[in-house]
């Protein structure tokens, strides 16, 4: 059963959320670049510009470049120095960042309402002023191999790299982190943003601040982009395989993953129930209900067993699976307790368990539209996919869920082949097949 404090806050966060006077609005200027917005009434705002040209999009012989592409957004380009886009960011209060998905890369600005302008014009800057000039090459290679170990140390991010490129092998198979053997000079750069950098495949995306406004801003800054195509990759394939990869961690980790839904689709929604049943992305061990079946699986194994399970959507395709980590010798087991727990659900579920789910999955869709970051992120894939969901909707497609519609996933999850990836001291760790 869901908590007292858990319930009262789902309860109460729905009929909010439904009348809230939050505006969102999806459109493109006359060249093409996408707007979304949501209309907040807020001294503070954020904006940033969504580059749909993500790992996914990358050439197969320059893995990795787009990687180097965000590093390079806010260093020299022909109207300013990264000194002085530094030192003006600083001066009017606002924070930089630059982050990359599978399928976009994107740089972001909070600022205060009356700051917005300015970082629309550098983000024209970044699409049609940056140099990619040779000296700044070095530096940028060394940002981003730090961020490459950094990923490295993390047995957790080095799994789900793995599961992705099992599953998919190209395309969103491809690793979101640059590989240390691929050469990519600033004539590569220079190409790829002249393939990437147009009008066809960026979405200006901001809170606090009005469509219309932000709609002339970007005509001002993006007026002159040329309008490209919009990004294409081949159609995305699921093939599925055994992974083992050997690595001096404490603890053993195993992933199971199936071909899952893209974002925003029925069977999307129905998944997200169903990993809130299982025991949602988080590792659930220390749930503070603890009712949940990974929850319930990981405080019998022992103190170091964390299980958990994920669901990631794409534009055209998801992965949905289980995520075990335990000390070697128990880890199968934990492994096999999460496939277990998927079988169960693809029989019968009780009213009960069905009902937290659904409470708990509606409670994380409405929290995303409660963080900058996250409410980018929807509007960004929301513009580029051409459409506006609210939380509102959001949420009334979740209701739309059945508990025979969970089961149904469930069973048609585990009849397809599956992902399999082990990390650890392999010897000792489970093969895909044990795990069923």
């Amino acid at each position: 059963m869901l908590s007292i404090s858990s319930a009262r806050k789902t309860l109460n966060l729905v009929p909010t959320l439904l009348k809230a006077g939050y505006a969102t609005a999806v459109t493109k200027t006359s060249n093409g670049v996408r707007i979304a917005t949501l209309d907040e009434s807020s001294p503070a705002a954020s904006v940033s510009l969504v580059i749909n040209a993500g790992s996914r999009f990358e050439p197969k012989d320059k893995a990795g470049i787009s990687h180097l592409v965000k590093n390079f957004g806010f260093k020299n380009n022909g109207r300013r120095s990264a000194f002085r886009i530094a030192r003006e960011t600083e001066l009017v209060g606002g924070v930089l960042s630059s982050t990359l998905g599978r399928e976009s890369v994107t740089f972001t600005a909070e600022c205060l309402k009356e700051d917005v302008p300015y970082f629309v014009e550098v983000f024209g800057d970044i699409v049609s002023q940056t140099k990619f000039a040779e000296h700044e090459l070095h530096p940028v290679v060394n940002e981003v191999a730090a961020e490459v170990t950094a990923a490295d140390a993390s047995p957790e991010v080095t799994v789900i790299e793995a599961v992705h490129n099992a599953a998919f092998r190209h395309g969103l198979g491809n690793p979101v982190y640059a590989t240390p053997y691929t050469e990519v000079t600033t004539d590569d750069l220079k190409e790829f943003a002249a393939n990437n950098f147009v009008a066809s495949k960026l979405a200006l995306v901001g809170t606090g601040i009005s469509e219309a406004e932000l709609k002339s801003l970007a005509a001002s800054a993006f007026g002159e982009v040329a309008a490209g195509s919009a990004a294409q990759s081949a159609a995305t394939k699921y093939y599925g395989g055994d992974v083992r990869l050997p690595h001096n961690s404490e603890l053993g980790h195993v992933a199971v993953a199936f071909p899952g839904a893209a974002e925003g689709t029925s069977e999307f929604y129905t998944a997200q129930v169903l990993r809130s049943l299982l025991g949602g992305d988080r590792f659930v061990k220390w749930s503070t209900s603890g009712v949940s079946p990974l929850a319930a699986a990981a405080s019998k194994i022992g103190n170091s067993t964390q299980i958990s399970a994920f669901n990631y959507g794409y534009s055209d395709a998801g992965l949905f699976g289980i995520y075990a980590q335990s000390e070697h010798g128990t880890v199968a087991e934990a492994a096999k307790a999460a496939v277990a727990s998927l079988k169960a659900a693809s029989k019968v579920i009780p009213a009960e368990e069905f009902k937290r789910a659904l409470a708990q999955a509606k409670f994380e869709a409405a929290s995303r539209f409660e963080t900058r970051a996250s409410t980018t992120e929807i509007l960004a894939a929301q513009a580029f996919q051409g459409q506006k969901v609210t939380a509102s909707e959001a949420l009334a497609a979740l209701d739309s869920v059945q508990a025979g519609d969970v089961s149904k996933l469930a069973a048609k999850l585990l009849s397809s082949k599956p992902t399999t990836v082990v990390l650890g001291k392999t010897s000792e760790l489970p093969y895909g097949d044990e795990l069923f």
